[in-house]
């Protein structure tokens, strides 16, 4: 057990795993995580993790796509604590604007501390003010599509969008790449490099979809 904040806390293999490879400015391979979230089966544990980090933990390899395929600065929506914010720039300098509904401190998902400076804004609202920037979502709230994001700034027309969420397989068509809008010319790529959880369903897959405009 250790002290999170003023509280104490207990230890999982995933914290001395973060803490040791961000000593490093680096994250761990997907590999090294999926060991660690293979063997979780307690959503308890789940959760307690999840709020000390994000509900999908970004691997080396999705911060690596993430920086490859940047076109221009980085805003982050419903970005939680800022964990995922926290990583791209620590790790590889990454301009990164997050915004969420709550600061950290009072969102009711976490309530702790965050990693990284989180303005508190409206995913909506944030889209409209930065449209010059990419969008990462990880997890997005209930009823902000994929589709909404695009028109909450039409202006925005060099915009992607890296969103990392739980699918079902047969999601997109169950093809890896495709289109993801005929009308707004719209294609998509599903990128398998999160770690999963060992409590996902087995027709259920957490994975980074990358959207752009074709």
């Amino acid at each position: 057990r250790h002290r999170i904040g003023g509280r104490i806390g207990p230890v999982h293999a995933i914290d001395t795993l973060y803490a040791e490879h961000l000593i490093r400015r680096a994250l761990p391979q997907r590999a090294g995580l999926e060991r660690l979230t293979g063997r979780v089966t307690d959503e308890g544990v789940a959760r307690a993790v999840a709020g000390r980090y994000a509900c999908a933990l970004p691997s080396a390899e999705a911060l690596d796509y993430l920086r490859h395929h940047l076109r221009g600065p980085l805003l982050s929506v419903a970005a939680g604590i800022g964990f995922w914010a926290h990583c791209a720039h620590h790790i590889d300098g990454i301009d990164t604007v997050a915004t969420d509904r709550y600061a950290p401190e009072e969102n009711p998902r976490f309530r702790r501390p965050g990693w990284h400076p989180v303005a508190r804004m409206d995913a909506v609202e944030a889209l409209r003010r930065y449209p010059d920037h990419d969008v990462l979502g990880v997890c997005l709230p209930p009823g902000l599509s994929l589709q909404q994001i695009y028109e909450a700034a039409p202006q925005a027309v060099s915009r992607q969008i890296f969103v990392v969420g739980y699918f079902t397989r047969q999601a997109f068509g169950g093809t890896p790449e495709g289109v993801m809008s005929e009308e707004h010319g719209l294609r998509f790529r599903r990128v398998d490099c999160i770690a999963r959880w060992g409590l996902e369903a087995p027709e259920y897959q957490t994975v980074l979809i990358h959207v752009w405009r074709a």
